[in-house]
């Protein structure tokens, strides 16, 4: 395996169909239909890479199902933001969701998540467990702050995103790190890279959208404020990369990095 080498998309689909082909038929055209809006597989790309940056064992296909997981976890969170914007009406949209079906939907992708643990029985599982818990609860309690009812009406957007993208880029890159192996310091450092990478591409992704896309923020937002977010975990992610590369050869997440400061979800 060289350094130019990237896991395809399709590898990491391959296994989240295999979990899918339990769905109901009455949750499964949802549950695809939110599964291909986000083709690039980036939070499972960002869980292979870490684990490749970081492993001398370099065995893909043990870790793909934890690729798998985190896709399916971000289906779920594209689905709830839908479902959150149709219910409360307080964004600009045009979708129209059945509430029962989409709740139905998402109940079943974090479920489907957590099952696609289940390949892996060493002695990582619970501490992989615990992870994708982690980012589920924080993607929870950041949606009750927005959406109840005791929700504040000038919550602060840019950490919103924080607490949903930046948690799952988080959680990817913790899992290709224990995967891996990593100590406790090196974790951390990769922890940081993927929660600075996502949420900066996330903002970047708000900044240029269509208004009238259905989003989890407001369509009228600080844009000088998200820009000076975004900045803020690019900085985080490239200090964390220079630390990183003090023990560890960054090639491949450099690559990564490069490319992310340009993309979006």
């Amino acid at each position: 395996m060289t350094d130019t080498d990237t896991v395809h998309p399709s590898q990491i689909e391959r296994h989240f169909q295999q979990v899918l082909s339990t769905a109901d038929e009455a949750n499964l055209p949802l549950v695809q239909d939110v599964l291909d809006d986000c083709p690039d597989r980036w939070y499972g790309q960002l869980v292979v890479t870490v684990y490749d940056s970081l492993s001398d064992r370099q065995d893909r296909e043990d870790v793909l199902p934890y690729a798998a997981a985190v896709e399916l976890l971000r289906g779920y969170v594209r689905l709830r933001s839908r479902l959150l914007v149709t219910l409360t009406d307080k964004h600009a949209h045009s979708l129209t969701l059945d509430p029962t079906v989409a709740l139905l939907a998402g109940d079943y992708l974090y479920t489907a998540a957590f099952s696609s643990l289940r390949s892996r029985s060493d002695f990582s599982l619970g501490d992989c467990f615990e992870i994708l818990t982690t980012v589920l609860e924080s993607i929870t309690e950041a949606f009750a702050r927005t959406y109840t009812a005791a929700g504040s009406t000038d919550h602060d957007q840019a950490k919103f995103l924080d607490d949903t993208a930046g948690s799952l880029g988080e959680g990817a890159a913790a899992l290709g790190a224990t995967l891996a192996g990593a100590d406790e310091p090196v974790r951390r450092y990769c922890e940081r890279l993927g929660r600075g990478l996502s949420t900066a591409r996330q903002i970047n992704y708000v900044i240029d959208m269509e208004p009238i896309e259905a989003t989890v923020v407001p369509p009228t937002f600080d844009e000088s404020q998200f820009r000076r977010y975004a900045e803020q975990r690019r900085d985080d992610a490239a200090q964390a990369l220079d630390t990183l590369s003090e023990t560890v050869d960054v090639t491949r997440l450099q690559a990564f990095a490069d490319v992310t400061v340009t993309g979006h979800d």
